[in-house]
């Protein structure tokens, strides 16, 4: 369904303030509501067409500088302003060839002058809505590429990243029949095993609800549910992944309330963000969980003194798998993890948030709305 914009802004260029004037005055007149940008001619329309990026042009044909169709010609030659329907006013091109002149110069429509008020608002409308078409597909190419390019990196970590632990579990399996390891080895190797088995384990999980979210609505089945009894399970079926790199999982401050979500959503979520903090966190390390309530709803804030976020990450850091960097053990990472936490927590009702500092640590939060009854 196509979204017309609430006060969509349209650029006029003319020479002559008397007819800009009329423009507009049939414009303010209908029921829609509109920004104006008026110019003098085709030079500044390009311009300030690159700067704006507004949602329709009205522009004359023979102006000084640059007349109309040198001005469109710039604008289809320019990225930004290439998809901007352009209406094409003039009172003396008007012959059936100046038509075919015009929409080839790419025009995408054509008044004669004197306007006609009911024509001129006709055009305007249909033109918007070819406006709000253009953004559309543009919003789904984008989509589609971003889609692309995290598809791409799943696949090379199934294809890759997952055979290693695999590889690890075969090689200590052949040294274990051969008594090749000792003890103080033996402890060492089966503690990495856990933490590769658990990393991939919760990458293949991500990756079956990230693929199922992509070919299904997202329709959270809510809930009333015990928080502190879910943060409790998820966190000591977490902990020997932590302890297995001597990093501490405190949790004394997490509220006994009850709240209004998808239960397998906010597992996920939670599971997500402690992973992750393990992921980034090394030996002595400690992951902080905690609870505060205020306006009717819960915050959780996973709180961590691992090896923090730069600015830059900071930026990206819940896009669209386009984050993607390696924990303190050289863990797997692909970013579809906080991804999907954005996406449940969401889909929930809530917000996600992080703040961090390189070699301080960070700190995630997110929020869940506490049950009305």
């Amino acid at each position: 369904m196509l979204i017309l914009k609430n006060k969509p802004t349209l650029l006029i260029a003319d020479d002559q303030p008397d007819n800009l004037r009329a423009i507009i005055d049939i414009l303010q007149k209908s029921s829609l509501q509109f920004e104006f940008i008026n110019v003098p001619n085709g030079k500044v329309l390009v311009d300030i067409a690159i700067k704006k990026q507004p949602d329709l042009i009205i522009t004359d044909w023979e102006m000084p500088e640059m007349n109309g169709l040198e001005a469109i010609s710039a604008l289809k030659q320019h990225p930004q302003t290439q998809d901007i329907p352009v209406i094409i006013c003039t009172g003396i091109m008007i012959t059936p060839n100046d038509l075919k002149v015009a929409l080839e110069a790419g025009a995408a429509d054509y008044i004669k002058k004197p306007i006609e008020p009911i024509e001129l608002l006709a055009r305007v409308q249909s033109m918007l809505t070819l406006s709000a078409s253009y953004r559309k597909i543009k919003e789904q190419k984008e989509e589609l590429e971003t889609l692309n390019i995290l598809k791409n990196r799943l696949l090379s970590v199934v294809s890759h990243d997952t055979r290693s632990p695999l590889n690890s579990l075969k090689g200590t399996l052949f040294l274990l029949e051969n008594d090749a390891l000792t003890q103080e080895e033996m402890k060492d190797t089966v503690g990495k095993i856990i933490i590769q088995s658990e990393q991939v384990n919760n990458f293949l999980d991500n990756l079956l609800h990230w693929a199922k979210s992509q070919f299904e609505q997202l329709k959270p089945n809510i809930s009333t549910l015990n928080l502190q009894e879910i943060l409790h399970t998820t966190i000591e079926l977490l902990k020997p992944i932590a302890l297995a790199k001597k990093i501490t999982i405190s949790y004394q401050d997490i509220q006994d309330v009850i709240v209004e979500a998808d239960k397998e959503m906010l597992k996920t979520v939670i599971r997500n963000l402690i992973s992750n903090a393990i992921k980034f966190c090394s030996a002595n390390d400690t992951i902080e969980i905690k609870t505060l309530t205020s306006n009717n709803q819960v915050t959780i804030f996973c709180n961590d003194t691992g090896i923090g976020i730069s600015q830059e990450n900071l930026e990206k850091i819940f896009g669209k798998g386009q984050l993607s960097t390696q924990g303190t053990n050289n863990e797997l990472g692909t970013g579809l993890g906080l991804l999907l936490c954005k996406s449940f927590v969401e889909a929930n009702g809530g917000n996600i948030g992080v703040t961090s500092q390189e070699n301080k640590g960070s700190s995630f939060w997110f929020t869940v709305p506490l049950s009305k009854n």
